[in-house]
């Protein structure tokens, strides 16, 4: 846990002076450590599940969607298992249609109202996944929170544009996993699939083996023209890992090469190779 030394000293401070415990204290110390104990059991197995939703992920082109800020594995993955495959949908507007993302209509005899709440009859596990991807976007994404601002402005209900940023988020989503491409919107750069892939990876502790498995079977999904861009950070990962215990570089540089991109020491071993078959010649 990070923390800083003159906290430390505060605290120290403040025990030297502080009052003697209640009678109660030792009882509120084992609840409290009870209770760490079950979070730390639920925090487990949440990790566990979201390390297996990655797996089911990388298994999908939905993974393409992980191009694009704002949106990491859990809720590609839910979005993934919802709407189920992209080849079930004629265009983006069947998904918002299952997903309800439009409002109801009202009609009785001079009387039309189109603009009501959102329809009842729908998929609402799908609309939630929409809903759960249009709230990362207008969080993380510029261009999205840039829309969201200037509805605000306008006085849109918070509801209304979680809504019409969902709406447009499926449309994105029906182009990239359809086409099988990854984000190239204007003024916003992408993010980089495999590099945040191996770092929710890092961050879930997953076990290395199922960390390469995901990457590998998520750069299948990648079109080459993206083999470039995807290269770049892993090659600075394998770059600055190769000091530590555990050489997370050698791990990566299969990747690397099959990217089209080799590390500076396998560039020097292939190298001296050619030269001594060259010289032994």
């Amino acid at each position: 846990m990070r923390f800083q030394a003159r906290t430390i000293d505060r605290i120290v401070a403040w025990a030297a002076t502080a009052a003697e415990p209640s009678e109660l204290a030792a009882m509120h110390t084992r609840q409290w450590r009870q209770l760490d104990e079950v979070r730390r059991l639920f925090d487990g197995q949440i990790a566990e599940t979201e390390r297996e939703m990655a797996g089911f992920l990388v298994k999908t082109p939905y993974v393409l969607l992980l191009s694009i800020t704002g949106i990491n594995v859990v809720s590609a993955a839910r979005l993934a298992g919802e709407a189920g495959p992209i080849e079930h949908y004629a265009s983006a507007r069947a998904i918002n249609g299952r997903a309800g993302l439009y409002p109801s209509r009202y009609q009785s005899d001079q009387v039309d109202h189109a603009d009501g709440s959102l329809v009842r009859q729908c998929n609402r596990k799908l609309r939630g996944a929409a809903m759960l991807v249009a709230e990362n976007l207008i969080k993380c994404h510029p261009h999205y929170r840039g829309l969201s601002a200037l509805w605000a402005q306008q006085k849109v209900d918070p509801r209304d544009r979680r809504c019409r940023i969902a709406n447009r988020a499926m449309r994105m989503v029906y182009q990239l996993v359809g086409g099988q491409q990854v984000w190239r919107g204007r003024g916003v750069d992408p993010d980089y699939l495999l590099a945040k892939l191996q770092e929710f990876h890092r961050v879930h502790k997953s076990p290395i083996d199922q960390a390469i498995r995901d990457l590998n079977e998520a750069l299948a999904w990648l079109p080459k023209s993206a083999y470039a861009a995807e290269a770049k950070p892993l090659e600075e990962m394998a770059r600055k890992r190769r000091r530590g215990p555990q050489r997370i570089g050698d791990l990566l540089l299969p990747i690397l090469i099959r990217l089209g991109v080799a590390t500076t020491e396998e560039s020097q071993h292939v190298e001296s190779t050619t030269s001594e078959a060259r010289s032994s010649d």
